[in-house]
Parts: structure tokens; C-alpha cells; sequence
């Protein structure tokens, strides 16, 4: 009795391993384009977590592509890491010559890179990136290669413009081999336009633009409607023509959604300030809603009620926006400030954690060795060489930690002088002759900023690189900020 039980029951989940295994073929057949058939396939199979490891690794590829397809955010890593350890392990990190396993270590390696990027892990979803390119390059898996081309574009764009083009020109190519869905096409164009407009070629970015927003109105995709519209009038205020920009930037705010009214009514107001309608641009800026953590967005708002305030001479109102400003960059250098004091914190704490592992290893071995006199005399020289390393150790870090104050005392005294040396540049100017003051001014502020550049590790070339949108009054403000000037001086200055 008890034997028949046995077989029926080893029978049972047998049986249920290879309808698993027929259910996850069938959804993974189905996908990329037929996501609904592939959701009802998984909904079939009702207990996951007593699926085997393999089973269980690529049910978690399938949900994760039937959630990306979804347009759901990948925004923890519980289902998918899990899947990418598997995927990693039985694809000998890629190296393996079986299609359909290297096809979704592939996959995996896209998605789980979808997920830093969410998480501002720049550098591990480049690696990802490459890795999808590559391993899709070799199983001929032409869809994830250009979507993972695609997203390697848009995460580089940033920092490296010119290269993030080239990806995304790649992406394009290759898409041309499948065209199995339209809508990827629309976004790889205008990802194509905004690297352009990151390189500040705004003739091809416009080109790509309306490529792509035509595209978007033949086959009806609404989606990216609003980012095409924007991308379009911000090419338009390049290259100088501001009724078609203000066009655009109008259209465009017929499709904002939640996340893209603020930074489309941005667009809209330069626009408006380019039209020299400043009213209208007073308008819009003042209804842009603000979170209190963005300081980036809420910065650039009163930058720009600043300059209507000064095309309009409204003095009054100039010093509250300017003030506004000021407050909006000195939260931000507090908010990146304490960031920077997590990580170190928590970088430390990894470190000693890995130290206290690491002690309570050898104290663990000397446990072992301590066996006879001769052990016992090994062991007393290892604890001799420990703590001759400590005291060395000590003596290295107060050593550090003398020469970090004295650095930051000679910043604070190099801080002072240059504050110093540029009041005094700013009080001669007015000495010039009238028509000699502005290249007079311009070439202290250079002097300036090359002098802080050198005390501060190239500190405004990388606010430059990092916000190219700053213009030379904002990066000058930045810099009296970041000197720490009062604001009654910085008032006389401007």
C-alpha cells in the first residue's frame, strides 16, 4: 500500500514538471508580440514557487518580458535576480554554444540591466547592455539586440553623446532586419534624435524627430507623442526658429501626462521667451508644479522668472526668484552632500563588516592550528604580526587624517583668497572705460572659474559637462555658491 502511494504520488509530479515545462514553451513562443496569450499561459501554472530551478528561472524571464511589454517599471530586482543567477550559471556566463540558453541569458542580462537603470547603476547596466548586445549578436536574436542597443544609447547619452548615437543608429539597422513592431521603431528614432540633440546637432535631431512623430501618427502610437513634440521644439529653439518651437511645444502639451508636464511646460515657457512673450511665459512657469525633492526642476522654474523679471524690470520680484534660486542649489548641494555621506557610510561599513569576517576567520583557524607547542608558537607569531600590522595601521590612518586637515585647511584659506581676489577684480572693472567692462568682466569670471578649477578638482567644467543647459550666469552663481559668498555680496555682484 504504502509503495503504491509512493509511485502515484512520484507519477503526480512528474506530471506536473512537464505540463510546467509544455505551459512556459508555449508563453515563451508567444513572446515578444503576442503578450497577452503568453500572460494567460503563465496565470496557468498555479504554484511557482514548487516549480524546479530551471523552470522556475525562466518563469521569471517570461513575467518579467510579459510586465516590461506591459509598460510596468522593473523596479525590484526579487523575481529577476534569481532568474539572471540561474540564467548565469547554466550559460557558463555566456560562453555556451546552445542557441535557446544563450538567447535567454540574453534576455535576462537585458532586463536585469533595465532594472539598474532604474536603481542609477550606470556602470553595471552598461556592462549588462554589452553583454545582451553580444550574446544576441551570436544566437541571431534581432529583437533583444536592438532593444538592448537602444537602451545602451539612451543610459550613455548623457555622458558620452557622440558613442550613445552610434548605438542607437546600430539599434535602427538592426531593426531593420525584423520591423516586428512599429512602436519600437517610433522609439529608436526619436532616441536617435535626442542623442543628436545631446551632441547639440540639432539638424539631424530634427530630422529623426518628425521621422519618427509621422510614424507615430500613421500607426496611431500616442505614447511618445509628447516626447517627439518636445524633442521637436527644442531642435526648432536651436537653430533659432521659435514659431515652429512654440508650435510644437504647444502640441506637445495636448499629450502631457503627470510625468512630462514639467518638463514640457519648461520647453513651453522658453518658448514664449524666445517669442519675447514674456506674460505668457510668466504664466506657465508660475503653474509648473514642483516636488519638493525635485531641485533641479524648481531651480531652473525661478532661473527663468529671473529673466522675465529682468526683461520686465521687475526688481521687486527679481530678488525674491533670485533668492528662491539660491535656496533651490543649496538644497541640492545638501541633498547630493548627504548622498555622498550614505555611501561613504555606507562603503565603510561594507569595509569593516569584510575586516570583522575576515578576523573572525583567522581566529577561527588559529583555533585549529593551536594543537602542540609548535602550534602554539606559530600562533603567538601570527598575533605578534597582527598587531604589529595594527599599530602600523593606526599610525598610517592618523597620518591620513593629519594630512586631510591640512588640506581642507588649505582649501578653506585658498576659498578665502579667491573670494578675495575676485571682489577686488569686480570693484576695478568700474574704473574701466565703459566700452572695455564687459571684456574686462568676462575675462576676470574666466580667471576665476580657472582658478577654482584648479583648487577644487576641475569643479566647473564638470558642472558644465554635467548641466548643459546652464547658462554663464547660472554657472557663475554656481560658482559664488559653491565659494560660499553671503548673499549681500553676491546681491552687489549682480
Amino acid at each position: 500500500m504504502f509503495l503504491s502511494y509512493v509511485v502515484w504520488l512520484l507519477v503526480a509530479l512528474t506530471g506536473c514538471n512537464h505540463e510546467a515545462d509544455a505551459l512556459l514553451e508555449r508563453a515563451e513562443g508567444f513572446l515578444p508580440a503576442q503578450q497577452d496569450s503568453a500572460e494567460l499561459c503563465l496565470n496557468s501554472i498555479e504554484q511557482p514557487q514548487q516549480l524546479n530551478d530551471a523552470q522556475r528561472a525562466l518563469y521569471g524571464l517570461l513575467r518579467t518580458i510579459v510586465d516590461n511589454r506591459r509598460g510596468n517599471a522593473i523596479e525590484s530586482d526579487s523575481l529577476i535576480k534569481e532568474s539572471y543567477d540561474y540564467f548565469l550559471d547554466a550559460s557558463d556566463e555566456g560562453q555556451t554554444s546552445d542557441p535557446k540558453l544563450l538567447r535567454r541569458y540574453a534576455q535576462i542580462c537585458y532586463y536585469m540591466a533595465c532594472y539598474y537603470s532604474f536603481c542609477d547603476s550606470t556602470q553595471l547596466c552598461e556592462q549588462l547592455l554589452k553583454q545582451s548586445v553580444q550574446c544576441s549578436e551570436r544566437c541571431e536574436d534581432w529583437h533583444t539586440c536592438y532593444v538592448a542597443y537602444t537602451e545602451l544609447a539612451m543610459v550613455s547619452r548623457l555622458n558620452n553623446p557622440e558613442y550613445a548615437t552610434q548605438q542607437a543608429l546600430k539599434a535602427l539597422q538592426i531593426y531593420q532586419k525584423v520591423k516586428d513592431d512599429k512602436e519600437n521603431e517610433v522609439l529608436i528614432l526619436g532616441e536617435i534624435a535626442a542623442c543628436y540633440l545631446s551632441a547639440e546637432d540639432a539638424e539631424n535631431a530634427l530630422q529623426y524627430y518628425h521621422q519618427g512623430y509621422e510614424l507615430a501618427e500613421k500607426t496611431k502610437f500616442h505614447d511618445s507623442k509628447n516626447e517627439l513634440c518636445t524633442g521637436i521644439a527644442t531642435s526648432y529653439l536651436y537653430l533659432g526658429d521659435y514659431w515652429r518651437a512654440l508650435q510644437y511645444a504647444k502640441l506637445a502639451m495636448e499629450t502631457a501626462d503627470s510625468v512630462a508636464l514639467v518638463p514640457t511646460k519648461q520647453v513651453l515657457a522658453q518658448c514664449y521667451f524666445a517669442c519675447d512673450s514674456l506674460d505668457q511665459a510668466k504664466e506657465v512657469l508660475v503653474t509648473i508644479p514642483c516636488d519638493s525633492d525635485d531641485y533641479v526642476s524648481k531651480y531652473l522654474k525661478f532661473r527663468d522668472l529671473s529673466e522675465i523679471a529682468i526683461q520686465k524690470k521687475d526688481f521687486d520680484s527679481l530678488y525674491a526668484y533670485v533668492d528662491s534660486a539660491y535656496e533651490c542649489l543649496e538644497n541640492r548641494f545638501s541633498h547630493a552632500q548627504r548622498e555622498m555621506e550614505v555611501t561613504q557610510t555606507d562603503s565603510i561599513t561594507k569595509v569593516v563588516e569584510s575586516e570583522q569576517v575576515q578576523e573572525e576567520s583567522e581566529r577561527n583557524k588559529g583555533l585549529w592550528i593551536a594543537i602542540g607547542l609548535c602550534l602554539l608558537l606559530i600562533a603567538a607569531l601570527i598575533i605578534y604580526g597582527v598587531m604589529k600590522y595594527r599599530k602600523r595601521d593606526e599610525a598610517d590612518q592618523l597620518k591620513e587624517l593629519q594630512l586631510q586637515q591640512q588640506v581642507i585647511q588649505k582649501n578653506a584659506l585658498n576659498q578665502t583668497l579667491l573670494q578675495k581676489h575676485l571682489l577686488e577684480k569686480l570693484e576695478h572693472i568700474s574704473q574701466f572705460p565703459e566700452n572695455e567692462r564687459e571684456r574686462v568682466a568676462e575675462a576676470t569670471w574666466h580667471e576665476y572659474e580657472r582658478l577654482i578649477n584648479d583648487s577644487d578638482d576641475n569643479f566647473v567644467q564638470r558642472l558644465r559637462q554635467q548641466h548643459t543647459e546652464f547658462k554663464e550666469a547660472d554657472i557663475q552663481l554656481c560658482m559664488l555658491v559653491r565659494q560660499k559668498v553671503i548673499n549681500a555680496v553676491i546681491g552687489n555682484i549682480y
